[in-house]
């Protein structure tokens, strides 16, 4: 009797033990429903760059085209709903691609078709899965440091971790009155390695946990109310700092005017010789990240033609218009503005401008998610995103990571070359962070003042 007493006891203890391993602000073992779940990783499969997938799926290609058109037609639509009033803004839309991308294997019916046909009708779900897989593993791979190494951002060595250049944090959040299929867990973890947490969202802490996650995102509350009656919500957040391929001096950096829609205004531009990119409508230039498998694009409408009138019709015609234009062997000297634009501190939601482009049913009732929860009424209330920040100065691209310890020297060792041209980005423009493998937009953005 002694002894079973003994055993119960000591199992009690154990369970208070277990529990008190939880913070209250923190997702526990039960709620985080991808903990149970561990990727494939034969790379020939997963195509998981870490894994060392060392080639593209042989899909890739029409991967590449096909998502970089969606996102495309997303950032003339998020425009036009949020930002037609000359205001600078930066957002992410290939987070919202990675998320759709692993939503279609929980889709079904006409719910998946519509999800295939927006990002494209030539890929099947295998394609999807494969190459979103190697594109986001890639795009984190190489923007780390390795171990031990000095973080050319901070020029501190960093011990026992790595020092991330490119991050993403892409979340689903399932209210608990629905299961969750184990295949499409599994597929999350071979594949995609989004964040699944399903938990009560009227619990006391349920808003503070979401918001720990996303802490290191934002210093304000990402998320500031949880509705009770939801099903489910996606929440995503990136970040992304690096320092320039070729680096500026400080006789680079010159003051100037830059014409806003809302009127001039002084500037620092910073000076150096590029590759120049042209179409009949615009004038561009490419500038490339030293630790990151980033370029930035930079395109300048033409003087007779508006921001506005240009964003309206840059389709993926006129992307890759400029882009095949591109010839590395010729530079062109070019003065791009140093500008920073602060993210949102909030989480805002993009459901309304992703229906626009071409998923109309998808946060509705009718929507089909037979392949994701057994649940009938299942239904995908809100995505939202954390609008990153972004700044350009002569140190580089800065997120949320600082990169002013980075000391710029006084003058450039060698001279920059003598050009025919020289192209001043002295009003409206675009600006992408392209993957400088496939060309897919990553950030994408307008300055305007």
């Amino acid at each position: 009797m002694k002894k079973f007493l003994a055993i119960i006891l000591a199992a009690a203890m154990a369970t208070v033990s277990l529990c008190a391993c939880s913070e209250p602000d923190e997702f526990s073992g039960k709620e985080d429903l991808t903990k149970d779940y561990t990727r494939n990783t034969d790379p020939t499969y997963s195509y998981n760059y870490a894994d060392g997938a060392d080639s593209t799926p042989l899909s890739y290609a029409t991967y590449a085209s096909s998502i970089s058109n969606f996102e495309l037609r997303y950032f003339r639509n998020y425009y036009s709903q949020n930002h037609s009033d000359g205001k600078s803004f930066v957002f992410a839309p290939s987070s919202a691609v990675l998320q759709l991308s692993l939503l279609s294997n929980g889709a079904g019916g006409d719910t998946q078709n519509e999800i295939s046909v927006a990002l494209g009708k030539d890929l099947t779900l295998d394609d999807l899965n494969e190459c979103s897989s190697y594109f986001k593993s890639r795009l984190e791979e190489v923007g780390k440091t390795e171990k031990n190494e000095k973080d050319s951002l901070s020029g501190k060595e960093i011990e026992n971790t790595n020092s991330e250049f490119v991050r993403f944090e892409n979340s689903f959040f399932f209210n608990d009155k629905a299961d969750t299929r184990s295949s499409f867990l599994q597929t999350n973890a071979n594949f995609y390695s989004s964040g699944i947490y399903r938990f009560l969202f009227d619990d006391d802490n349920a808003l503070s946990k979401v918001n720990k996650l996303f802490s290191d995102f934002t210093d304000k509350n990402a998320v500031s109310k949880l509705n009770s009656s939801d099903y489910a919500i996606s929440v995503t957040a990136s970040d992304i700092a690096d320092l320039w391929l070729e680096a500026y001096s400080q006789s680079d950096i010159e003051e100037g005017k830059f014409n806003a829609d809302s009127g001039e205004r002084n500037v620092n531009y910073l000076t150096s010789n590029e590759t120049k990119l042209k179409s009949e409508r615009a004038t561009g230039a490419i500038k490339y990240t030293k630790n990151t498998p980033l370029k930035l694009m930079l395109v300048m409408p033409n003087e007779n033609i508006s921001i506005d009138e240009y964003v309206s019709d840059f389709d993926y015609l006129e992307f890759s218009t400029l882009l095949e234009s591109f010839d590395i062997i010729k530079k062109t000297t070019v003065k791009i503005p140093e500008f920073s634009i602060d993210g949102g501190t909030t989480t805002e939601s993009v459901s309304s401008v992703l229906q626009n482009c071409g998923l109309p049913t998808l946060f509705t009732d009718d929507a089909d998610f037979s392949n994701l929860t057994r649940t009938e009424d299942f239904k995908l209330n809100e995505m939202y995103q954390i609008t990153p920040q972004i700044s350009l100065t002569a140190k580089g691209i800065g997120g949320l990571t600082n990169n002013d310890s980075v000391t710029l020297s006084e003058n450039r060792v060698k001279e920059l070359e003598k050009t025919d041209e020289t192209i001043k980005f002295d009003r409206p423009f675009i600006f992408l962070l392209l993957d400088n493998e496939s060309d897919i937009p990553v950030y994408m953005g307008v300055v305007n003042n």
